[in-house]
């Protein structure tokens, strides 16, 4: 229990850095994610616009509540801050146009993977402003609100304006947000602040809803709850143009003269070549295990990329596989792709325990780079 004296003495403002690192943190993967080729998906896309507009509001309102309770507080009783306070309060104001621009970005991103370039836009003018803001607040803010603000009254602050406006679902979301990839030192000092049976509840249930949703917007194995890898990604020379390359590998029906698993492919419905939203039926074997899956093309780019994502159906499994075909001064780098975007745990488990061969694709996928270069070289020979 905390004593009387104990809330008398200065405040501790650690949790302001805290706060400060877990949103660089996930700004930071936001970025990357948005940066790395190949670009977010639809579920990833929508997850990662979703939290830029959840850090968004979280961010407002932590501003919202310093202007409110907290700098006037210190503005009353130490005037020398006046100058620093000032800055503050037009850092705000140039942090919050920012915030109104990526707001924006992100909500169109939310429905159309076109405005990527805006959101990378949106996040380089938030950074510009809100970093040397963040590093200001933590190493001349904080030590003047410390030295004239009790614990009584920063607990008074938190507990007013960043706790009971919270339902119990959004307080466990945002201390999770805080504690993730947190120092040890850290981690501790939030879970101090909330009492023991919540603080359980938070670690230990809540937190496997906060890694999925994780894993939805980052898509990264820190987060994976699976066994079989996330993607993969390989690449071989071949000796003949990109326009040779490509005549064999967009004809999907020949797919089984170069791919170690998918023995045959046809094309759906009026699709008879490949363009953007051709379909075609993929039969697969691996061991004495035989499926099938609808593949339909979503980028034809000839004769540099072509990429087609597959529909597991019922089983609710999708992925992409993503081939580039770069010319050399003598032929091709042919760079192959690949990449889970849906997998049921259920049928990761399947997948990992009787389909060994999908623990390492590597060698696989290398050897069926190796097969299609060979086949373009011969028929060109």
């Amino acid at each position: 229990m905390t004593s009387s004296a104990d809330l008398e003495r200065p405040a501790d403002t650690r949790v302001i850095g805290i706060v400060h690192s877990a949103m660089r943190r996930d700004l930071r993967r936001a970025r990357n994610a948005l940066s790395a080729w190949p670009y977010p998906f639809d579920e990833q896309r929508v997850a990662i616009a979703e939290h830029l507009l959840w850090i968004m509001r979280f961010l407002h309102h932590h501003h919202e509540s310093e202007d409110e309770y907290l700098y006037p507080l210190v503005r009353d009783r130490d005037p020398a801050a006046a100058h620093l306070l000032d800055r503050m309060h037009a850092d705000h104001r140039a942090i919050e146009l920012a915030i109104d621009r990526l707001i924006r970005a992100a909500a169109v991103y939310r429905v159309s993977a076109e405005a990527r370039a805006d959101v990378l836009a949106a996040l380089d003018h938030l950074e510009t402003v809100l970093y040397p803001h963040l590093e200001r607040e933590e190493h001349e803010m904080m030590p003047v609100v410390s030295a004239v603000v009790t614990e009584r009254e920063w607990r008074r602050w938190a507990d007013v304006y960043n706790i009971k406006p919270l339902g119990p679902i959004e307080l466990f979301d945002e201390g999770l947000f805080l504690v993730d990839d947190a120092s040890p030192a850290d981690a501790a000092a939030i879970g101090e602040m909330v009492p023991a049976v919540p603080r359980w509840l938070m670690l230990h249930v809540l937190i496997k809803r906060y890694r999925k949703a994780a894993f939805r917007r980052w898509h990264t194995a820190e987060f994976s709850p699976l066994h079989v890898p996330l993607g993969g990604s390989d690449e071989v020379f071949c000796s003949e143009p990109p326009e040779a390359v490509w005549a064999v590998l967009a004809d999907v029906t020949r797919v089984g003269e170069w791919s170690h698993e998918c023995r045959e492919a046809h094309w759906l419905g009026d699709s008879t070549r490949a363009e953007v939203g051709a379909r075609f039926r993929g039969s697969n074997k691996s061991g004495i295990w035989r499926w099938r899956r609808v593949c339909t093309c979503t980028v034809v780019d000839k004769p540099r990329e072509l990429v087609w994502v597959t529909d597991g159906g019922v089983f609710g499994d999708n992925s992409e596989w993503r081939f580039r075909l770069r010319p050399t001064p003598d032929g091709t780098r042919i760079e192959q792709t690949f990449r889970v975007l849906a997998l049921p745990v259920w049928l990761d488990w399947v997948i990992y325990r009787f389909l060994p061969a999908h623990r390492d694709r590597s060698r696989a996928l290398h050897g069926d780079l190796d097969r299609l270069a060979q086949l373009v070289e011969r028929e060109s020979s």
